[in-house]
């Protein structure tokens, strides 16, 4: 069995059975082990009732593959973190809290504090599982970090086909209409993007495969735009480290595009090194 596992987390509630789906798809991809991790918050009451491995095995797909159990004790974003950091996984899988009246995702605290807390890639399950992930779409702000994490999904998903976004918008837009700055101001945003992707440290057969797309606007717009176009049902995000967004991921733009994307969102810490 090929080291660093899947690792989903679950609170037996339906929301979370498309994380458990799809991280029953990936073990089955890539050969590595399934861990299911349920945090018992409340000791008490898993005495009545069906026993904590009846209950996954309750949630699990008909096709899954074999897996193992966790269950460590605590609130769940730490008992969580602290299993990601003893089983060194490849990926953690996790659910969304649930959606708001307009069907716009909301993320929990477990949710929240996970990303936080975790230095390991973060998948949001948000969509029901229907095939392996052919395009993934990554919003990059041509950054060292953001980088290493176009790098960490060619490691993750060597298969797929990668859409590099880069959104960009002309200052002033008001005052500045005239033709010939936009054009200037899109052909620099060109020659940036260029030199990003000439320093990705990918084989020839990816970059082949890779695109890049620089598009005016926001990058939630420039994002959309992108997934439309290529159907895609993946979007990765590169936080900042400890620092920047990740610190301070309530109200930044990845929390913002994690709470209003409605397919699945994998969140890249730029610092760690991908489990090949």
């Amino acid at each position: 069995m090929t080291q660093h596992p899947i690792l989903v987390a679950t609170d037996f509630k339906p929301r979370s059975d498309r994380a458990v789906d799809r991280a029953v798809q990936l073990a089955r991809e890539t050969g590595r082990e399934l861990v299911v991790v349920h945090a018992v918050e409340d000791p008490d009451i898993i005495r009545v009732g069906p026993s904590l491995e009846e209950r996954v095995a309750s949630v699990m797909p008909e096709n899954a593959v074999d897996y193992r159990c966790l269950f460590p004790e605590g609130s769940a974003p730490r008992a969580i973190a602290q299993a990601v950091e003893d089983e060194d996984p490849f990926c953690l899988v996790i659910g969304v809290a649930r959606y708001n009246s307009v069907g716009d995702f909301l993320l929990g605290t477990a949710v929240d504090m996970l990303l936080r807390r975790s230095p390991y890639p973060v998948l949001v399950a948000k969509e029901r599982p229907r095939a392996a992930y052919e395009h993934i779409v990554i919003g990059t702000d041509l950054s060292d970090a953001s980088k290493r994490g176009v790098e960490a999904v060619v490691r993750m998903f060597p298969q797929a086909q990668l859409h590099l976004v880069h959104a960009f918008h002309v200052p002033y837009e008001a005052w500045q209409n005239a033709e010939y700055v936009r054009n200037e101001l899109a052909a620099a945003a060109q020659e940036q993007c260029d030199g990003f992707t000439q320093q990705l440290d990918i084989s020839q057969a990816c970059r082949e495969k890779l695109t890049m797309e620089q598009v005016e606007g926001s990058p939630l717009t420039a994002i959309n735009r992108t997934i439309r176009k290529y159907d895609a049902h993946l979007c990765a995000l590169t936080s900042h480290g400890y620092g920047g967004l990740r610190q301070a991921l309530i109200g930044s733009t990845v929390s913002d595009l994690l709470k209003t994307l409605t397919i699945d969102t994998l969140v890249i810490h730029p610092e760690h090194e991908s489990a090949a």
